[in-house]
């Protein structure tokens, strides 16, 4: 998408230049880079030159920072919107901004809960040039609640057998890391037959004797609050039988013939599959129609689960997971979709004209679904 920039018909004083910023919206200001000689007695609109990230997770026992910082001459004022309205600082006393920048500073530690403060933030910054904004800045505070109370039965079950354990954490913000270990604080050994899933839970391709114990334990652990919850202690004990009749793979997650996955442009793309059978079956791993990319490919979990790194939507299409015994194989396709937020192919340039000088700024991007363009000039659209 293109914008020409055409001169007015209108007189300028001696000495006056007229200095233009647009915004092309995705939004990326555009930084007029000048002899720093000139830049002394230049006047400049602002232009946003640090803030918070758009997914902001705050911890809730200390203040909230949200920072916005700007250059311009003669130096920018800044403001706020919260949730879309104007956010004024001057009437919640726990409010301040630090001087010479649009930085907040929410002083929760004193009084006040963080979730008080929860919403998306914009900040603006303003001088007689024009105008910049900052990106929608998303503050929720981290999150870790209680498990919920649960009475487990003891487990009991025939050895070749298949066994999940769930976990079922409770749900975060951001998500737990979860590992299993038993009374003593030690980690729970696994292998081709036991193995934790990417949901918590563990899955025993096929128990064994030596399985049985009392202390089955999951735990939660909330990095952000630097926290660790436990689930109740889970019984298993396993039978020995005089024979253990054995059977082909099966998988026990996901479940049926075919799934779908969704994952976003420049994330890691994590596919899982985890069969059982006696003997304990392998996993194998293929795409449809291609070859699986060599140097962004990492298996884990022994070769449980695939994942694809700084996935794009080349990425899209089906994945099969095999898995394979002595008695046979069965197999499972992941449909794949790479989603994108809006990127750059060719980013708006600085542009510098001298009055009455015709110009043209570029701006093409792309995304999945398509990105919609659209321009602004000091925060506000061009109709």
């Amino acid at each position: 998408m293109q914008l020409k920039i055409m001169p007015k018909k209108k007189r300028l004083s001696a000495g006056r230049v007229p200095l233009i910023l647009f915004l092309c919206q995705m939004i990326s200001a555009l930084e007029v880079p000048l002899d720093p000689k000139l830049l002394e007695d230049l006047v400049q609109p602002p232009t946003i030159t640090q803030q918070s990230p758009k997914d902001y997770i705050i911890d809730p026992r200390e203040n909230i920072v949200i920072q916005c910082e700007a250059k311009g001459k003669p130096p920018p004022s800044f403001s706020w919107t919260r949730n879309g309205t104007h956010f004024d600082i001057d009437k919640d006393p726990l409010v301040t901004m630090k001087p010479g920048t649009g930085t907040l500073i929410i002083n929760i530690m004193s009084e006040g809960k963080a979730e008080t403060y929860e919403g998306v933030y914009q900040c603006t910054a303003r001088n007689e040039r024009g105008a910049a904004v900052s990106n929608n800045i998303v503050v929720r505070p981290s999150r870790s609640p209680l498990w919920t109370k649960e009475k487990l039965e003891p487990i009991t079950l025939q050895s070749g057998q298949s066994l999940v354990l769930p976990c079922r954490p409770p749900i975060g913000l951001p998500p737990p890391i979860i590992f299993w270990m038993d009374n003593s604080f030690q980690r729970l050994p696994q292998s081709e037959r036991v193995s934790q899933g990417l949901n918590g839970d563990l899955y025993f391709s096929n128990v064994l004797p030596e399985d049985t114990r009392e202390d089955y334990i999951c735990y939660a652990r909330f990095n952000h609050t630097q926290t660790i919850q436990q689930k109740q202690p889970i019984s298993v004990k396993v039978i020995s039988a005089k024979s253990s009749r054995e059977r082909p793979p099966t998988f026990l997650t996901p479940e049926g013939n075919a799934s779908n996955k969704e994952e976003l442009r420049g994330n890691v793309l994590s596919l899982e599959c985890i069969a059982e059978g006696l003997p304990t079956p392998i996993i194998y791993w293929a795409k449809e129609d291609g070859m699986l990319p060599k140097n962004r490919t990492v298996y884990k979990n022994f070769e449980k689960t695939l994942q694809i790194i700084h996935v794009s939507e080349a990425d899209s299409g089906n994945y099969q997971c095999i898995a394979k015994n002595a008695l046979g194989a069965i197999h499972h396709t992941i449909s794949v979709r790479v989603k994108a937020a809006p990127y750059w192919i060719t980013a708006p340039q600085n542009l510098v004209l001298s009055p009455g000088e015709d110009g043209t700024l570029i701006c093409r991007a792309n995304g999945n679904p398509k990105p919609r363009i659209s321009w602004l000039t000091n925060g506000v659209p061009i109709e």
